[in-house]
C-alpha cells in the first residue's frame, strides 16, 4: 500500500511540474525559390524530398545567350580599358607640354575631355559586364541554406517568363531548425515569456527547444479563449520530419 502511495503521489507532483500540450510540427522557415530573368529551364538538379546544402546549385536556366552576351560584354569592357589607359597617358603628355609651353590651352582642354570620355566609356562598359553577370547569376537558383526540398515546380524545356509576374521553380524548406505550434489558455499565455526554454517530444524523443512566438489574439473558431504559441526546436538527426506530424510541447512550471 506504501509503494502505491508512494507511486500516485510521484505522479500527481509530476503532473504539477510540467504540462504537456498536444502539438503540430511546422517548418521554420519555407521560401519560394525562383530566378528573376525569363529563360528556357535548362537543368534541374533536385526532386522532393532531397536535402541540399547552401550555396549548391538547384535549377539553371539556358545559359547560351547569356554566355554570348557575358563574352561581348567582356570584350567590349577590355577594349575601353585599353582606350582609357591610352587617354590618361595622352593627357599626361599634353600637360607636360603645356607646362612647357609647347602646346596651347585649347590643346590641353582638348587631351582633358578626351580623357574624361574614356573614362565614362569605361564606367559605361564595366557597368554593363556587371549587369550581364548579375543576369547570369540570377539564372541560376542556389539554395540560400541547408535546407529540404519540398516541391519542385519546372522542368527541362519549360519557358519562365518572370517580367510579368514572378513564378516559383521550387520551395525549399529549412531543415536545421522547425517550430511546434500548440494552444495555451489566457492565463498560460501572460504566464509565457518569448525565449523560455521548453521541451518538445517527437516520436517519443524529447528535445531542447525555445518559446519564439505568443498570440496577442485569440484563435479564430476556437471552442474556448486559447492563443497560439511556436516553440523552435532542432529536429533530432535520425528523424526525418513533416510539417503536420502531431508532437507534444512540455513546459515546466
Amino acid at each position: 500500500m506504501f509503494r502505491i502511495i508512494l507511486f500516485c503521489s510521484l505522479m500527481v507532483s509530476g503532473s504539477l511540474l510540467a504540462k504537456d500540450l498536444p502539438a503540430v510540427l511546422d517548418w521554420q522557415q519555407r521560401v519560394g525559390l525562383g530566378t528573376l530573368v525569363d529563360g528556357v529551364v535548362n537543368k534541374v538538379n533536385v526532386s522532393p524530398g532531397d536535402r541540399v546544402t547552401r550555396g549548391s546549385l538547384l535549377v539553371e536556366l539556358d545559359q547560351r545567350e547569356l554566355q554570348s552576351r557575358l563574352a561581348w560584354a567582356e570584350a567590349r569592357a577590355a577594349a575601353s580599358k585599353l582606350e582609357q589607359d591610352e587617354a590618361r597617358r595622352e593627357l599626361d603628355r599634353s600637360l607636360d607640354l603645356y607646362d612647357r609651353t609647347l602646346i596651347s590651352d585649347h590643346e590641353r582642354k582638348q587631351a582633358e575631355v578626351d580623357a574624361a570620355k574614356a573614362d565614362a566609356q569605361a564606367r559605361l562598359a564595366e557597368a554593363e559586364l556587371t549587369h550581364i553577370r548579375l543576369h547570369r547569376e540570377y539564372s541560376r537558383i542556389k539554395a540560400p541554406f541547408d535546407g529540404l526540398v519540398i516541391e519542385v515546380l519546372v522542368h527541362p524545356g519549360q519557358a519562365l517568363v518572370n517580367h510579368l509576374q514572378s513564378q516559383s521553380a521550387l520551395t525549399l524548406a529549412d531543415m536545421r531548425r522547425m517550430k511546434a505550434r500548440a494552444r495555451v489558455s489566457l492565463e498560460a499565455a501572460t504566464e509565457l515569456q518569448l525565449g523560455q526554454p521548453v521541451k518538445v517530444g517527437v516520436r517519443g524523443v524529447w528535445v531542447e527547444g525555445q518559446v519564439s512566438f505568443i498570440g496577442l489574439e485569440p484563435i479564430a473558431g476556437g471552442q474556448s479563449t486559447e492563443y497560439r504559441i511556436e516553440v523552435l526546436f532542432t529536429p533530432p538527426e535520425q528523424f526525418q520530419l513533416r510539417a503536420g506530424e502531431p508532437s507534444m510541447v512540455r513546459i515546466d512550471d
